[in-house]
């Protein structure tokens, strides 16, 4: 199989993978809530930094980047059941539940107050993400018999908050022993197969992040030390399992039958899914010619990410489209500035003036500003 894998890591890090320094910027949102709910919150109910659950991609680093900001960080927050009490002594219901934490994030600076989501309670970011606060019930604390129940449209069900992340860290920590940084790969390549997933926006209807996340885990190779590689037999791998079955269940469950995330045996979008991958390895079977070259591996790849000709970009001048395509997503997220020299430079690391528009993209990208 030609060798793509330099372009394929390097496009990973620099256009999928979220740096660090948005990563700080929306953990800072997502701590303002806190401290909001623990100000605010009725003076009867306990509440500490351990009651707070980071859940999601954001809290097993899966999180890919978006042009228009559309991340969800979810943090969900437990209560003991005996302290969601009304003065005159009834329970809280769980839109009660909900109302109450709701009215805890309010802030007079948001445009847009938060509300309630079935399952969470909203909060909303001009920058275009938003932090989802799923909240909780706990009953029987500290015994044997401790649950958690989580507060709904259909009341309180029971639910367990961390269960994915235990199960995926349990996932990455058995594969780094199978072979040193089998585990780091499993997240490159739920983070490649979720950029795949959105490289044409809404033109395509596809899986959640979850259902994806459960997909590469299932089907994800651990002996392909090269990324190029692993992803392209996780998409083959991928096709058989597709084609067998579009049912995906939540593998983070122990107990049978486990739950299903899809709600029929034939979802639209997982029929979706099924197509583009097949059509994903079509254009990539060039990758096993021969004579195989670099334009027309670049041309494949470039066909299933969609890279706004990146790997163009990286076969002319490896370093200047490092230099220019890493600081896209800081100038998405408002984290970047323009310097005396009129160099781009993130907020955090260098003086400037608030960043204009810029152009990362094509032969002219060293022209502007």
């Amino acid at each position: 199989m030609f060798d793509y894998n330099e372009q394929i890591q390097a496009y990973e890090t620099d256009c999928v993978n979220l740096p660090q320094a948005v990563k700080d910027k929306l953990r800072g949102h997502r701590e303002a809530n806190r401290n909001r709910l623990k100000r605010n919150r009725p003076e009867n109910i306990r509440l500490n930094d351990d009651h707070f659950i980071p859940q999601g991609s954001m809290a097993i680093n899966t999180t890919v980047q978006e042009k228009d900001n559309a991340y969800d960080i979810d943090d969900g927050v437990w209560f003991h059941k005996d302290d969601l009490k009304k003065k005159d002594g009834t329970a809280y219901t769980a839109r009660e539940t909900q109302e109450m934490v709701r009215d805890a994030v309010k802030d007079p600076n948001f445009n847009k107050q938060p509300e309630i989501h079935n399952n969470c309670v909203r909060v909303f970011y001009a920058e275009g993400h938003h932090v989802d606060i799923p909240c909780y019930r706990k009953l029987d604390a500290d015994t044997d018999a401790e649950r958690q129940e989580l507060a709904g449209a259909s009341g309180f069900t029971g639910s367990d908050p961390t269960e994915i992340n235990r199960w995926f860290e349990e996932r990455v920590e058995a594969l780094n022993k199978q072979r040193d940084g089998g585990g780091s790969q499993l997240r490159v390549m739920i983070r490649l197969m979720k950029r795949f997933a959105r490289s044409r926006g809404e033109d395509w209807d596809m899986p959640n992040g979850l259902k994806l996340t459960m997909l590469v885990e299932e089907c994800a190779p651990s002996y392909y030390e090269r990324d190029d590689e692993a992803f392209y037999w996780l998409l083959s791998k991928l096709k058989t399992r597709l084609a067998s079955s579009l049912e995906v269940e939540n593998r983070a469950q122990t107990k049978t039958p486990r739950d299903k995330l899809t709600k029929s045996a034939n979802d639209e979008n997982m029929v979706e899914l099924r197509t583009r991958v097949g059509e994903a390895l079509d254009k990539l079977l060039v990758l096993h010619h021969p004579n195989c070259t670099k334009p027309q591996a670049r041309e494949a790849w470039d066909w299933v990410f969609q890279s706004d000709d990146f790997f163009e970009a990286y076969d002319k001048d490896s370093a200047k489209a490092h230099a220019l395509f890493s600081k896209a997503a800081l100038v998405n997220a408002g984290l970047a500035s323009t310097n005396g020299s009129g160099v781009i430079v993130s907020t955090l690391v260098g003086a400037g003036v608030p960043n204009l528009a810029h152009k990362f993209y094509g032969d002219d990208s060293d022209k502007q500003g």
